[in-house]
């Protein structure tokens, strides 16, 4: 009844109000939560909106989802479903003032090849169940980015192997990608013993990024993943035209990219050996001294340390900026030595 009555009601609400409907199966309506519902809702299309999961905006914003229902234009039962009418407009601009910024831009796809590693194997991942799998291609729905598995057909299986992915040869994981005609290619490397993964973001230019993520279980480790794909999605599509030459590698396992709140052009993962310790707080002073640069994470191991940086600068200017320091010397592009 009291559904019923706000339905009413709101109809006689202006009407100018831009909207959106969810449905929602109801199973069991005595036990149905429907203050929750309606916040589960208001999550999920924030998140369709901005390509940030719930946790980063709760993060940043923690008030963001409170007062759930002050974004819902009615709601109510028809049958054996729960039908929200979304305050879109409301729902824009509580985002906005959080600091938040709306993805408005076309969202790449991803095509998504997976390996796991195995005791001493490491085999390709094909149609059989697999959570990482299961978790990105929710993920694909949940934010909107389209992705696609690969048929894993005689064609495929010949085309591209693990020893090929695992040795980073990008010429293969292209070639196998082209039949499938998507610009943008996922490789996974999962190691369920090591509790660790290592992905792959491939460009039809030959061009990657690739890093290692943790996680106790496959759960806590796509979890890591979508983070990384969603960033990454938004960079190239709020970046088109603008290109950048990437290969970043995460050492260590407890460092993992997330989501950024605001639109930068990037986020850069410095590596760095060194002897002597002292040395390395001054070169990472140094860094901070410079005001276009945030440090985003930093750890720091018995022989070197990784150092996660948030800036607007290139990935050229960024190596230049480092590399001012002095007792650095240049390995490869973020890779330095302070021996």
């Amino acid at each position: 009844m009291v559904a019923r009555f706000l339905i009413v009601v709101a109809c006689l609400l202006p009407t100018a109000v831009s909207a959106l409907e969810y449905r929602v199966e109801v199973g069991e309506p005595s036990l149905f939560d429907v203050e929750n519902s309606i916040e589960n809702v208001i999550i999920g299309a924030a998140e369709k909106m901005t390509g940030v999961p719930q946790p980063q905006m709760i993060s940043h914003a923690p008030d963001l989802f409170s007062l759930s229902e002050a974004l819902v234009n009615s709601y109510g039962y028809d049958d054996n479903v729960f039908i929200v009418d979304i305050d879109v407009d409301g729902l824009k601009t509580r985002l906005k003032t959080a600091g938040i910024d709306l993805w408005e831009s076309e969202r790449p796809e991803f095509l998504i090849w997976a390996t796991e590693e195995r005791g001493l194997e490491r085999l390709m991942i094909g149609q059989e169940p697999n959570r990482i799998i299961e978790r990105l291609m929710a993920a694909s729905e949940r934010f909107g980015v389209p992705m696609q598995r690969p048929l894993m057909d005689l064609e495929d299986t010949l085309a591209l192997s693990p020893a090929e992915i695992w040795g980073e040869f990008a010429g293969a994981v292209n070639n196998a990608s082209s039949r499938y005609g998507i610009e943008h290619v996922l490789v996974v490397g999962d190691r369920p013993e090591r509790q660790s993964m290592k992905y792959w973001l491939f460009e039809s230019n030959g061009e990657y990024r690739s890093g290692e993520l943790s996680g106790v279980d496959a759960d806590e480790r796509a979890n890591e993943l979508v983070a990384v794909v969603m960033q990454y999605a938004r960079s190239i599509s709020n970046n088109v035209g603008k290109s950048r030459v990437v290969s970043d590698r995460v050492a260590g396992s407890s460092v993992s990219l997330q989501p950024q709140m605001q639109d930068v052009a990037g986020q850069w993962t410095v590596r760095v050996e060194y002897d002597d310790v002292i040395r390395l707080m001054e070169l990472i002073d140094h860094i901070e001294a410079a005001d276009s640069v945030t440090i985003h994470a930093t750890e720091i191991r018995a022989n070197d340390a990784t150092i996660v940086l948030k800036t607007d600068l290139s990935l050229a200017v960024t190596d230049d900026l480092v590399s001012d320091f002095t007792p650095v010397q240049f390995i490869s592009p973020l890779v330095y030595s302070l021996k």
